[in-house]
Formats: C-alpha cells, structure tokens, sequence
C-alpha cells in the first residue's frame, strides 16, 4: 500500500491545508457568504498562483541547463519576476483587506506571504532532479 506521501501530491495538500485555513476563519468571523466567497476566491487564486510557481521552477531549472540557442529563444527570462510580484501585491492587498475589514482574504494574504518561503523551504528539503522531465521548447 503505497505511503500518505506517495497518494497525496504536495499541490493538493498545499490547497487542502489553505481551503482548511479559510474555512476555520470565515466560520471564525461569522460564516456570511460574502466571507464564503471570498475564500473561495482566495482559494482558487491560491491555486493559480501555485501553477505559476511550479512554471517558473520548471523555467529556472530548464534554462540552467539547457543552451541550445533555439531552445533559449523561446525561453521565459521574466519568471524571477513571478515571487516578486506575488509578493508585492499581498503587501498591497494586505493593506486594502485590512482597511475593508475582509477577514477571509486577509487571512489569504498571509497565506500568500508564506508560500514562497514554504516552497523554498519544501525544495530545499526535495530538489528537482535532473531524471524530472522539463520540457525544452
């Protein structure tokens, strides 16, 4: 029977464990829909956000190692940009949340903060490894 680790892949416990978060503070703050609604939200722009981070990994991973001129052409240079900006615009919604008192996607801020020093942390721990496939356009 194959180990917790091996069935559950960590974008789905990452998404569980803020789908958990924000539904433990919007029930925390009242339930209303509007709350409801902006977790989902939160949730699933959490999730985008973990398909760019997991691009730009592939692109940073790829282009270390890849010099084909033609495959470098088609190359993404600006994915460095991607935690940059996440992490720009939760400092701005954080102050935006806290100004309209919405509790849900305040909580997601915080959530996004610690995203990339989670990834960080969890790629440390688990490095790519050079058998992962990553596709050279």
């Amino acid at each position: 029977m194959p180990r917790f680790r091996e069935r559950v892949k960590t974008w789905q416990f990452e998404l569980a464990a803020v789908a958990a978060v924000l539904s433990g503070v919007v029930i925390a703050t009242g339930a209303a829909p509007v709350e409801w609604l902006g977790a989902a939200a939160v949730t699933l722009t959490f999730a985008h956000a973990q398909v760019a981070d997991r691009l730009a990994e592939n692109e940073q991973e790829r282009q270390s190692y890849v010099r084909d001129e033609v495959a470098q052409r088609y190359s993404v240079s600006c994915h460095a940009w991607a935690t940059r900006y996440l992490v720009t615009k939760e400092c701005l919604w954080l102050v935006y949340f806290v100004l309209h008192h919405s509790w849900s996607a305040l909580a997601g801020v915080g959530l996004f903060l610690a995203y990339p020093v989670w990834r960080k942390w969890w790629r440390k721990k688990h490095p790519r490894g050079r058998n992962e496939p990553v596709i050279a356009v």
